[in-house]
């Protein structure tokens, strides 16, 4: 659903992890990348500075290590559009997860390690834009949240727009009230609905191993036993543990992942009913329901959504 094609910046291709370093740097803070894995495709690296603000859109391609090695008081948002992985920041580890975000004011160490089909975007700022509202190191959020959309929605119009781009890079006064317009919507809007609806991060190692399992599985013919076992816990406790921290049921949430799986793939071309039966759904008509109650729209309709839909 959520790929570097729906944005127009331009980009920069990478052939290993010391050029990724080099480009990623550009954009954010000095850092350091390095990788187990061989980079069988570039990587990508597309970003904006907007007086406060840089903007980087990354997909490495490969699994990877990112390590910030700049200093400087500033608040770093990254939004993860598309795979997983994990940060430390200031000695705490914090999971990544796909269609959630983290908040964080770097004091020390800043150090991430990602998936190899990671999509991110992030976005540095500086700390006076949000030093009134962070109470904690780091904070998550899902990027469902309706708080964020006008936030979200506003780096979309601007990610997607080489003219707007173009216009802020040349005129010091376009830059400053595109500036203006984005310090106003996040310390009005997507700063208060993040620290009203923060994501726990305490959840169990036995939660996140169901997660994983699920997010591997999420194509096949699994059920609340099978993820139980992988999870290591009883099928009540899965229930209780999912209830608590995610506010869904482990079988909703795969469910709500492969109406995910299926729309991306819908949106990328593909005929409703291959795009219901590769997601996992064998029944058409209960597809066709659950579709609608989670996007407001038939299957068939094939409307875009934008980037940061959920």
């Amino acid at each position: 659903m959520h790929t570097l094609a729906r944005h127009n910046l331009p980009l920069l291709s990478s052939h290993g992890p010391r050029e990724a370093g080099q480009h990623v740097s550009e954009f954010l803070a000095g850092t350091r990348v390095t990788s187990d894995d061989r980079f069988t495709r570039p990587a990508q690296v597309g970003g904006v500075h907007i007086g406060a603000f840089s903007i980087a859109a990354i997909a490495f391609g490969a699994a990877a290590t990112v390590e910030s090695i700049g200093s400087g008081d500033h608040t770093v948002m990254l939004l993860c559009l598309r795979g997983s992985g994990e940060m430390r920041v200031n000695g705490v580890v914090i999971p990544v997860r796909s269609n959630h975000g983290i908040l964080v004011r770097p004091v020390g160490e800043l150090k991430a390690q990602f998936s190899h089909d990671c999509t991110r975007l992030v976005v540095k700022m500086e700390s006076k834009v949000t030093e009134s509202f962070l109470r904690s190191d780091a904070t998550c959020f899902e990027l469902s949240n309706p708080g964020l959309q006008p936030w979200l929605e506003y780096i979309q119009s601007i990610l997607s727009s080489p003219a707007l781009i173009d216009a802020i890079a040349k005129d010091r006064r376009v830059s400053e009230r595109v500036e203006a317009l984005m310090a106003t919507l996040l310390q009005r809007t997507c700063l208060p609905a993040i620290c009203d609806d923060p994501v726990d991060l305490a959840v169990s190692r036995d939660l996140r191993r169901a997660e994983a399992y699920i997010r591997a599985n999420v194509a096949n013919d699994i059920d609340l036993a099978d993820i139980a076992r992988a999870a290591g816990v009883s099928e009540r406790t899965l229930q209780a543990s999912f209830m608590r921290h995610r506010k869904v049921s482990p079988m909703n949430h795969l469910r709500n992942l492969r109406l995910d799986l299926a729309r991306e793939r819908i949106l990328s071309g593909a005929t409703v009913a291959t795009a219901a039966f590769d997601s996992g759904f064998g029944h058409q008509g209960r597809f066709a329901k659950y579709y609608f109650e989670r996007f407001g729209e038939l299957p068939s309709s094939g409307a875009k959504t934008p980037l940061f839909s959920s």
